[in-house]
């Protein structure tokens, strides 16, 4: 077993985000499979880290050609972790961080580019992401509430861990791994729905729970994998 977890803290809303990746790390050990978690604030520390590992889970921010060690929402004073720029540049670092490896990114966007470069280019054995924005917004343009907010959060913890811990335990194909991804999101965000509306909960009417049926299951629906889909978490 060879599975390490980057998870980004250097975003006070990813830090927060993050915190499902212990929860998979606790599980795991009752099973006894010891996996590893690294949030150095320096990203060479962790990118030296993450080349010692087969799969490689990563909890960050992204666009479509970037996953950020920083992400500065104030000033655009991003700093990379893997981009499609350091690929093709041939930055060492980032290269022996991603050659023959299996990558997950939960974050936004990425297979738009980046997973495609990764595998080509950077000799990435498989790589599973999104490729438009993890949703935490409403789909009808107007600004959510904190407990709509709360709410998204809350389905994508829930699926994110439970999803990738069972995966890792049992050694599932990166292919399955999408598909359940997919079919637990919107399982999940049905379910929770429903019985918050079943309860005659002010709550659905007044914070637009339908729209997070419709975001959270356009997220699943963008799920996609570069590479060998046959790779094994592990």
């Amino acid at each position: 077993m060879s599975v390490i977890i980057y998870r980004n803290r250097l975003n006070e809303e990813m830090k927060r985000f993050g915190k499902f990746s212990n929860e998979i790390d606790m599980n795991l050990q009752k099973y006894g499979i010891k996996i590893n978690i690294t949030f150095s604030d320096i990203k060479e520390e962790c990118l030296k880290e993450i080349k010692n590992y087969d799969t490689i889970i990563i909890i960050t921010h992204g666009s479509k050609d970037t996953l950020y060690h920083k992400y500065d929402h104030n000033y655009g004073n991003h700093q990379p972790l893997i981009s499609v720029n350091e690929i093709l540049n041939e930055n060492v670092d980032v290269l022996n961080a991603i050659a023959n490896k299996k990558i997950i990114a939960i974050s936004c966007g990425t297979t738009q580019a980046l997973a495609g470069i990764a595998c080509n280019q950077g000799k990435c054995k498989t790589y599973l992401g999104f490729k438009h924005k993890i949703h935490l917004d409403k789909q009808n343009k107007k600004k959510p509430s904190n407990r709509y907010h709360e709410f998204l959060i809350c389905c994508y913890k829930e699926v994110f861990s439970s999803v990738i811990e069972k995966a890792i335990r049992e050694k599932w194909k990166f292919s399955k791994l999408a598909l359940v991804l997919k079919l637990e999101l919107k399982r999940t965000v049905l379910n929770k729905a429903e019985e918050l509306s079943k309860r005659g909960s002010s709550f659905y009417r007044n914070h637009g729970i339908d729209q997070a049926i419709i975001a959270i299951s356009n997220v699943a629906d963008n799920i996609e994998i570069y590479g060998d889909k046959s790779q094994i978490v592990n």
